[in-house]
């Protein structure tokens, strides 16, 4: 009795095959799933932001002092700009210099990659939160959107009660993004 031994396998031409089929599909998907991390990303920066504000405004009721959170470009001082894609400070609030702390920042974060643009809706360039954890003063929205793609728009509001929530953008909204190319 003999055996007769075939060989099984994928020949060269059904390789080339796949890895072309492999080519197509992965030119199909990275763009989707671009898109996919940038609203993760959008995502992600509004809870952040949203987290901060509770913090520092927590910070201020349970110290008894009252707390400034603000934008910084160098993680040590307030830079008093309405952008706050650099990131943002948490410390106490100097009383003699209005947005700048007392001492070192107490907490630093907020940093993003360069495709998100996270700006205020008004002059308004850091939020006071009191001892009574009110924001007087303080009517401000933080902006949250992808360059590039203004349709994608979060938003955080503060309001003058100290009250830090997400909410959904209107028409109006949109135009900070829309201009920041």
């Amino acid at each position: 009795m003999s055996f007769r031994y075939t060989q099984r396998g994928f020949g060269l031409i059904e390789q080339i095959i796949v890895l072309v089929v492999l080519a197509v599909v992965a030119t199909i998907a990275v763009p989707s799933f671009r898109h996919l991390l940038n609203g993760h990303e959008l995502r992600l920066a509004q809870t952040d932001y949203i987290a901060a504000l509770q913090h520092a405004r927590n910070l201020a009721v349970n110290e008894q002092v009252r707390v400034i959170f603000c934008p910084s470009r160098n993680a040590l001082t307030c830079n008093g700009s309405s952008s706050w894609n650099d990131g943002w400070l948490i410390g106490r609030a100097d009383p003699q210099n209005k947005g700048q702390l007392v001492g070192p920042p107490l907490y630093v974060g907020g940093r993003y990659r360069s495709s998100l643009i996270i700006s205020g809706s008004t002059a308004k360039k850091y939020i006071w939160f009191d001892p009574d954890g009110s924001a007087a003063g303080t009517n401000l929205s933080l902006l949250f959107c992808v360059r590039g793609e203004p349709q994608r728009v979060l938003k955080v509001v503060i309001a003058p009660k100290g009250r830090v929530r997400g909410d959904v953008v209107d028409a109006n909204d949109t135009t900070p993004c829309a201009t920041s190319e």
